[in-house]
């Protein structure tokens, strides 16, 4: 798993998770931009397990911080802010995961998928706020910190509001904030992988 590239475990899935939240949120573009230009060009069954795929990859995401955090050591710049964004994050994306889970089953009612979604983004939302707390290491790492609690509160928000066009513009709008953020810290992972190679030390914030 460790190579000259990679150089530590935590690089690896550092890597991993910022790559999976580019591919992620590219799909989440793509999904809900046809949606509000073309609602009915993908059939709505494929389309709700379409997002059931894009939610679980946000789990997946999830885990590889966790995974990420876990080889790091304890005394690296902003731990302790890392591993509690991390563990909303993974509560946060498990709900939203459910939430599409129950959407495409029909399983439950939609006073539940309501509310899986709300706990799911709302916790994304906390994670964002929590990694904010202490400064970042660049300003990359500040602005992709802004616009990943920017990107969660555009979905916070459009949750509460009942107007569908409205909403799924500023779900879009969230979308493209987030793709940025994902970025920007694909560029950050870059940036600390040339700086431990510089200084022969471990500089890593893991991303959402």
């Amino acid at each position: 798993m460790e190579s000259n590239f990679f150089r530590t475990r935590a690089f690896f899935w550092s890597f991993w998770a910022n790559f999976i939240f580019l591919f992620g949120m590219t799909g989440y573009l793509l999904m809900d931009g046809l949606d509000y230009m073309r609602p009915t060009a993908i059939n709505s069954t494929l389309s709700s397990w379409i997002y059931v795929f894009l939610a679980a990859i946000f789990v997946v995401n999830s885990t590889f911080q966790i995974l990420s955090i876990y080889h790091i050591n304890s005394s690296t710049h902003r731990y302790y802010i890392m591993v509690l964004s991390a563990i909303f994050d993974k509560i946060g994306s498990v709900a939203y995961f459910f939430g599409a889970l129950f959407v495409a089953t029909a399983f439950t009612s939609s006073k539940t998928i309501w509310t899986c979604n709300i706990v799911g983004i709302s916790l994304f939302a906390v994670a964002a706020l929590v990694n904010m707390m202490v400064r970042g290491t660049s300003m990359f790492y500040s602005w992709a910190n802004i616009l990943n609690l920017l990107g969660s509160l555009s979905y916070v928000l459009a949750a509460f509001l009942t107007l569908v066009p409205v909403t799924q513009i500023i779900i879009i709008v969230g979308d493209i904030i987030y793709l940025v953020d994902a970025i920007l810290y694909i560029i950050c992972w870059f940036s600390d992988r040339q700086s431990a190679l510089l200084q022969g030390e471990e500089t890593l914030l893991v991303t959402k």
